[in-house]
């Protein structure tokens, strides 16, 4: 059986950042991907840091910014669950895109600067 190389983030998001407001199932399960793909880094980020004994400031500073960026990708996710019209589910789109770039900017940032 052929090995089939795991999907970046950034491909996942390209995939459904363009779904229009009748596709807006689809984009919907896209995004539900998503939120469980930034859940399952949080969660390994949370089991390094229950290993780690010593010199957590830094460590524990970075993963704020990730739990904020997590509350805002939950919040941007049940504005678009309200939006009723092709206008308003556009803007909602486009703030759940902001907020995913910002989650995985925090998310990088742990790897590159904290966990290195």
């Amino acid at each position: 059986m052929p090995v089939v190389a795991e999907q970046t983030a950034d491909q996942a998001w390209s995939e459904i950042k363009g779904d229009t407001y009748e596709q807006r199932d689809l984009f919907m399960a896209g995004v539900v991907r998503l939120s469980r793909r930034l859940d399952f880094q949080i969660r390994t980020l949370r089991e390094k840091r229950a290993a780690m004994n010593s010199d957590t400031k830094d460590w524990d500073f970075a993963m704020k910014d990730v739990d904020d960026s997590r509350t805002l990708l939950s919040g941007r996710i049940n504005e678009l669950k309200q939006a009723v019209t092709p206008e308003t589910w556009t803007a909602a789109r486009d703030n759940i895109g902001d907020a995913w770039t910002r989650a995985e900017v925090a998310i990088d940032k742990m790897h590159t600067t904290v966990t290195s």
